[in-house]
């Protein structure tokens, strides 16, 4: 295992010369602020020196009087950015922030409120400055088991906590191996975590809880690992325990699926169900935004195949330069009748109303209640996806409902075998490779 960690390590470490070219980003943006007379903080992974070869990003945090409305906040910033940076990005959190290049390093800078204590925030972005403050002299000695830990996170898809990934976050990872002093002993430790695990850094507990928590050192009613899904905790849980069955680098390198056409092909033959997408422009909207409203829609769609009788398996959904939600039925066609279920024969008025509806069969007692044949509106389980996107379209979320209103193609058969659907179905189907 020693020998493992001591190549991944290689993966992981920065070489010299970024090391060096980050060195020299830094003074560059100095020089630049310096004219502007702006209290700043450099925060995150880079001031800590725990980021991973090649995701060097450095976060630069202006501090800003708490007079200040959000909207002058704003304005300082882009105003500030525009000066700093030959070509800069707009992004948006909590406050829209400058994202710009210097020395072909990448920074954010970013806004925040200069409070007296955590529990004094105007906004969440305020609470880092206090973050790296708790953190930056306890991480000393330990950067390299942070670093193994992100890696490990990162080449199995769930490092980063933004909605799309609903993974590990940089400062998640740095608490635990605070926590558990090490890489290995973060792993071993893991390896027992359930659902209801509590794990508080500040001090020093782990006890049961609701729900997966991991106590924030600066403000004990936060939860840092609220965007963790409960699936990837267990996907954690589950490498952690298969990496001390078999140690192997390949833990920390990332492995590209390449399945073939025809192994895709042979597998949805083989299964005999209906896999088809909905397609639909991509809203101009943030990732962090757009993720659980694509989440929303899918499930809405999902519950109404259920209700229908289309016995659904599972959907998933995704954004490229356009977006796609995927689903697979188990049931192809319906039958073009259904049984619709009636009141107790007890019930003379509604049972009245019920038996004097026109219909081509005649209704029948069961159970001791009336029941009907009627003809389904779809049998089809994609004509009912379409009706019901169309008619449900404020359901599905703000802006990808309004995009669905606008245009969707219903993707099945040889069209599910285009990309980028195709990188997706090797997973969304389960092929071993």
């Amino acid at each position: 295992m020693d020998e493992i960690l001591k190549e991944a390590l290689k993966l992981a470490v920065p070489s010299d010369e970024e090391v060096q070219r980050a060195r020299l980003a830094e003074l560059e943006l100095k020089k630049r602020l310096e004219p502007f007379n702006v209290e700043f903080l450099l925060v995150g992974s880079y001031a800590r020196n725990t980021w991973i070869r090649g995701n060097l990003e450095i976060d630069v945090f202006v501090l800003f009087s708490p007079e200040l409305s959000k909207k002058e906040l704003e304005e300082k910033i882009i105003q500030l950015g525009k000066q700093v940076f030959e070509k800069y990005e707009l992004r948006y959190a909590e406050h829209p922030y400058v994202h710009g290049e210097i020395l072909g390093v990448d920074f954010d800078l970013v806004p925040c409120y200069k409070v007296e204590s955590a529990d004094r925030i105007i906004s969440a972005v305020d609470r880092t400055p206090f973050h790296h403050e708790w953190l930056k002299e306890r991480v000393k000695g330990k950067e390299n088991d942070i670093r193994l830990l992100k890696l490990f996170l990162k080449a199995n898809g769930i490092y980063g906590a933004e909605y799309r990934v609903r993974g590990f976050s940089g400062y998640l990872c740095e608490l635990l191996i605070v926590f558990y002093g090490s890489f290995i002993e973060c792993l071993r430790n893991a390896r027992s975590w359930t659902r209801r695990t509590v794990l508080d850094p500040k001090k020093g507990e782990v006890r049961n809880g609701e729900f997966f928590f991991v106590v924030d050192p600066v403000d004990d009613r936060r939860n840092v690992a609220a965007n963790l899904s409960l699936d990837n905790l267990g996907k954690f849980v589950h490498l952690a325990r298969l990496f001390f069955e078999r140690p192997s680098l390949d833990f920390f390198i990332r492995k590209e699926r390449k399945v073939p056409d025809n192994a895709i092909r042979e597998a949805m033959g083989i299964r005999g169900t209906e896999i088809f997408a909905l397609e639909f422009e991509r809203p101009d909207i943030v990732e962090d935004n757009l993720y659980p409203q694509l989440e929303r829609a899918g499930r809405k769609i999902y519950e109404m195949l259920r209700r229908e009788g289309f016995m659904p398996l599972r959907f998933t959904y995704f954004a490229s330069e356009k977006c796609y939600l995927l689903f697979e039925c188990q049931v192809k066609e319906l039958s073009r009748i259904t049984r619709r279920l009636g009141p107790e024969f007890e019930d003379y008025e509604n049972s009245k109303n019920f038996i004097s509806k026109e219909r081509i069969f005649e209704p029948f007692l069961e159970g001791g209640r009336w029941w009907a044949f009627e003809f389904r509106k779809h049998t089809k389980p994609e004509e009912a996806v379409a009706d019901f996107a169309i008619s449900n379209y404020q359901a599905l979320g703000k802006n990808v409902g309004l995009k669905i209103r606008e245009g969707f193609r219903i993707l099945k058969g040889e069209e599910v075998l285009s990309a980028p659907i195709l990188d997706k179905l090797a997973d969304f189907l389960g092929i071993r490779i």
